[in-house]
């Protein structure tokens, strides 16, 4: 069979199941199409024209719903559930069609090798054409038959995550009924104490008794009803987990499911790096850094722990800790934030340092693949036990407790570069206002990696650049490469 006849016989076969199918709808504005009805939901009609392609309709829009053979198309359910279903069916179909082609293609492939065995002369070169052509279409029609079952692999995973969160959904409806009715149980509960509390005050030495037994009565009905929302609210919540795990996405419980820092984005990171031979180096860098935010706050905390080493004797030596809280105004891109900022360090001028800033900030960009902040504001710096310096020979001559006011202006970015990969860069510039002339300047770049094979686990490349002129060492630069556990 050439191509010619097989194109002629698919599109005969097609219009004669198309014909067997076909219905006659009538629409509410008085046209008519005659169509193939495919499925149907509870309230629409789903068909397929020769011109208008695949429709979805309301069964109220058809005048003749009646009379057409519904009995016999699929129904399916309305929603997610519903639209998994449908892709079923048309991946189901296709397929069928895809098994359809294999199978004329291999035919034809046979076909073509006893042709070719066959031949003689002339007729070789052609035969060997044709069955290299067959061949070419059964090796396309075998790849699209496992595209085929690969689609139906999917969607029917698909259908059945959808039912389970339709199940689980259902569950939800049910708390939220259960959590209101004992509210309401809660509320009638503490309307019949406060009935019987007052019955009790009116009550005379002979009522006394029994107005005494009715509050207790009422005491335990309110304590029971209480008990009753308590576990109500937790049939609530493990019906929302539910949902979460029929959707494939992992129930926040907080830090090893002790239910702390639930609801925060929160990191604990770790790198480490040393040496033995001539000499002997370690390195370690220890971090926690959680977030949180609302359509009202941004709560945001960082810390980190930076210990360095050579030969046994410590060469850095550093707690940092940042937290930052940020008030939104609803329809706004304007904000207020104040933040604190504690720093100790063995090595510079200062044992330890404390700063609190606040000041307006501005969100430029919040989208799910960019975020562009600006903030100013003032700090003020206060510096323990630093480093007086004589300032002819350079000497150290005492220490003090040193308090400065410095004005601040930065900028924050984030770049969503996938879903699995960020890229974070911000700096802060703090010119001094009681000294002036002297600055300091903050810089952080952070890229960070989550890793397919390890839920939670990710990888990350830092840089911390600080610079402060009033320093007598006034760079600072780090860089780092830790592993990151999210929770």
């Amino acid at each position: 069979m050439n191509k010619k006849q097989l194109f002629l016989t698919s599109t005969l076969l097609v219009s004669s199941i198309s014909f067997s199918y076909a219905e006659t709808i009538q629409l509410d504005n008085g046209d008519s199409l005659t169509v193939e009805l495919i499925h149907q939901t509870d309230k629409t009609l789903t068909y397929s024209h020769s011109i208008l392609g695949k429709q979805t309709i309301q069964k109220s829009a058809v005048s003749n719903l009646s009379e057409l053979n519904l009995a016999s198309i699929e129904r399916v359910n309305e929603g997610a559930e519903g639209q998994a279903d449908i892709e079923l069916y048309d991946a189901k179909k296709n397929q069928k069609l895809a098994q359809e082609e294999v199978n004329a293609a291999k035919n034809q492939l046979t076909i073509t090798k006893k042709e070719t065995a066959l031949a003689t002369g002339v007729g070789v070169k052609v035969a060997e054409q044709k069955e290299l052509a067959a061949g070419e279409r059964f090796t396309t029609a075998e790849k699209e038959l496992v595209t085929a079952n690969t689609a139906v692999e999917a969607a029917t995973k698909k259908l059945q995550t959808a039912a389970n969160i339709s199940i689980a959904g259902e569950q939800v409806n049910l708390a939220k009924l259960e959590l209101k009715q004992a509210q309401q149980d809660e509320k009638t509960a503490q309307k019949e104490l406060i009935t019987a509390e007052k019955e009790l005050d009116k009550a005379d030495s002979a009522s006394a008794d029994k107005a005494e037994i009715k509050v207790d009565t009422a005491e335990d009905n309110v304590d029971l009803a209480e008990e009753n929302t308590l576990k109500a609210k937790e049939n609530l919540l493990l019906a929302e987990n539910a949902v979460t795990i029929a959707k494939g996405e992992k129930v926040n419980d907080g830090f090893m499911g002790t239910g702390y820092f639930k609801d925060w984005d929160s990191t604990v990171s770790l790198g480490i790096k040393g040496a033995s031979g001539t000499s002997v180096n370690a390195t370690a860098r220890l971090g926690f850094d959680t977030r949180y935010e609302d359509k009202d706050h941004r709560w945001d905390f960082k810390s980190f722990y930076y210990y360095d080493s050579e030969d046994n004797t410590a060469s850095e030596n550093q707690i940092h800790a940042t937290f930052v809280k940020d008030w939104f105004f609803p329809g706004s891109p304007w904000f207020a934030y104040a933040s604190t900022v504690y720093d100790m360090d063995q090595f510079k001028d200062w044992d330890q340092r404390l700063q609190i800033s606040a000041g307006p900030g501005y969100q430029f960009i919040k989208t799910d693949t960019w975020e562009f902040a600006a903030r100013a504001g003032l700090t003020g710096v206060f510096e323990f036990e630093k480093d007086i310096f004589d300032t002819n020979t350079g000497n150290i001559i005492g220490q003090d407790n040193v308090s400065n006011l410095d004005a601040m202006m930065g900028l924050d970015a984030t770049w969503h570069i996938t879903a699995k990969q960020r890229f974070t860069i911000s700096n802060y510039i703090y010119p001094s206002i009681t000294d002036a002339g002297e600055f300091r300047n903050l810089a952080n770049i952070a890229w960070i990696h989550q890793l397919d094979w390890f839920e939670g686990l990710a990888v990350k490349f830092g840089i911390r650049d600080e610079y402060n002129t009033s320093e007598s060492i006034p760079n600072e630069f780090k860089y780092d490469f830790s592993i990151l556990w999210g929770f």
